[in-house]
């Protein structure tokens, strides 16, 4: 009983064999029939290369980086101590064209977080027509305005305050010539924007401006004149100035 069932499980085991080994050269022959693959058939990544390359640029992004931040510090472009400024303005009207040259002087009186207050000192000449009629002035201004930084770099400020004047000088008219006299007290906004460590553009214009004329004709006499400017008046000059910063400092 014994031997048969021996038997029984030989033939069981070398059946399994035979249908394994049979098997196994089937899948031997389908993959030989198939097209031979390599690791040639793929792309090989230099991940070395790359990551050297990508450092470098890197590198590269940062060097520039910092030299661009080196040369718009707002510690370059802070608030200087003294500043001269050179300009021109120009007024429109139906019939009236007014234009002025000026200079100023600026002096740093207060430092703030983010702002500075200035005296101002300057000289203007103005000029004016209305037809037939033209005058001409010689004048002085003394001035307290805020400069406002409104920009993350401190390139772009606000410029507001308050200015005064005195000029002098005449007013011809068919052949007529009339001394005349100006005092000015204005409300000025405007903006300055930097160019430069030491260089700025700025450009002003008075929001609201009360003026007393008084004329003097060579006939004889004296009579007065009083008035108020207004933002957008047509007596209200559009000025632009270039600034010279004397010393940075913040």
């Amino acid at each position: 009983m014994k031997t048969k069932l021996s038997c029984v499980l030989g033939i069981t085991i070398l059946l399994i064999c035979t249908k394994l080994n049979a098997q196994s050269e089937h899948f031997t022959d389908f993959n030989l029939d198939k097209k031979e693959i390599t690791s040639g058939d793929f792309i090989t990544l230099d991940t070395e290369s790359i990551l050297e390359d990508f450092r470098t640029q890197l590198e590269n992004r940062l060097e520039l980086s910092e030299k661009f931040n080196e040369q718009v510090s707002p510690n370059d472009i802070g608030f200087a101590m003294q500043m001269l400024g050179v300009g021109a303005g120009l007024g429109l009207g139906e019939d009236e064209t007014l234009w002025c040259l000026q200079a100023a002087y600026y002096y740093r009186l207060k430092l703030f977080q983010r702002s500075a207050l200035y005296g101002s000192l300057g000289i203007d000449y103005n000029g004016a027509s209305i037809g037939d009629q033209t005058q001409n002035l010689f004048g002085f201004q003394l001035g307290l305005m805020m400069f406002q930084t409104i920009s993350a770099l401190n390139e772009v400020r606000l410029i507001y305050g308050l200015l005064g004047g005195y000029g002098f000088g005449s007013e011809k008219f068919n052949g007529f010539t009339t001394d005349i006299t100006r005092i000015n007290v204005a409300l000025v906004a405007g903006f300055q924007l930097m160019l430069a460590a030491r260089w700025s553009l700025a450009i002003q214009t008075n929001i609201m401006a009360h003026n007393r004329w008084t004329y003097k004709p060579e006939s004889g006499g004296e009579f007065k004149n009083d008035f108020t400017n207004f933002f957008f008046n047509k007596n209200n000059l559009l000025t632009l100035s270039l600034i010279f910063h004397l010393k940075k400092r913040q």
